[in-house]
């Protein structure tokens, strides 16, 4: 077994009902449907038709905006994050190496190379690049995905007329709520979690990513536990895809802004209560 695939087996392993929600596939499948991200900017347009038609009662831009670019930004960094917190590794998401299967959510990288530091015990291994300390691998992580993300998040802009800085800071977004999640699902480390998740954001920064808004974060008590939770710097209008309810907090995801802290409580609560008695 290949590195990475003991790294993707972890990941699977977050949520087993959910198996590709952090991991990706390894080599590209045969199926149809699988787009190269280094090929994908002409398919945004009708991603984004595609978003305005299904799940979204209203037929708004901006929700066809938020859905397909927060598809493409977890893809690209929400996977990888998740491989960074809990291993300090990563897959290279340069574009030519990242395919989509759009309809499935799903994400592929092309070959089994994986970036590590010098300790890891992959380090010797012939498909393993190995980078000289994490913030190297970080920067490494940060440049290839600014890269690949500009010209996907500019598509989405050009079909949406939706603002380029909410888009970028959805990339920040899906970085902390990763490195906030995957440890709780991994019984990991998470305040190391949240360091890496946090240096991350900045290296993004640092490479050209057009962050403003970084988002904000919560402390909650539940039981005998202190949690951070993040807050998202701006709503990914989910709601307005969902269905009327009850409760207008039941619309909004456990991170939005729109989320009292009373509501983000019971809800966090609940989660923690539902996690794996490993993870706990």
């Amino acid at each position: 077994m290949s590195a990475l695939a003991a790294t993707v087996d972890r990941l699977r392993g977050l949520r087993p009902e959910y198996p590709d929600a952090y991991a990706p596939r390894i080599g590209v499948p045969a199926e149809a449907g699988w787009t190269s991200l280094a090929e994908a900017v002409p398919h945004v347009v009708g991603w984004c038709a595609q978003a305005r038609e299904q799940d979204n009662p209203a037929g708004l831009a901006s929700v066809a905006a938020t859905t397909v670019g927060g598809a493409i930004v977890h893809a690209v960094l929400g996977r990888v994050t998740a491989a960074l917190v809990l291993e300090h590794r990563a897959w290279d998401v340069r574009a030519g190496h990242l395919s989509v299967h759009a309809d499935a959510g799903l994400l592929a990288v092309r070959d089994a190379t994986l970036l590590v530091l010098p300790g890891d015990p992959a380090a010797g291994q012939p498909d393993a690049e190995v980078l000289p300390d994490l913030t190297a691998l970080l920067h490494r992580v940060a440049a290839d995905a600014v890269a690949t993300l500009r010209p996907l998040l500019d598509a989405v802009r050009a079909a949406t007329r939706y603002g380029l800085v909410p888009l970028w800071n959805s990339a920040a977004d899906a970085v902390r709520s990763a490195a906030h999640y995957a440890p709780l699902y991994a019984g990991a480390d998470r305040e190391g979690a949240e360091r890496v998740g946090a240096a991350l954001v900045e290296a993004l920064t640092a490479q050209g990513a057009r962050l403003r808004d970084r988002g904000g974060r919560e402390r909650l008590e539940w039981g005998t536990e202190t949690y951070t939770v993040p807050v998202r710097a701006a709503c990914c209008l989910y709601y307005k895809t969902e269905p009327a309810v009850e409760r207008p907090s039941d619309a909004y995801c456990m991170t939005c802004p729109f989320l009292c802290s009373p509501d983000r409580k019971e809800r966090f609560g609940a989660f923690v209560d539902g996690l794996t008695a490993a993870a706990r």
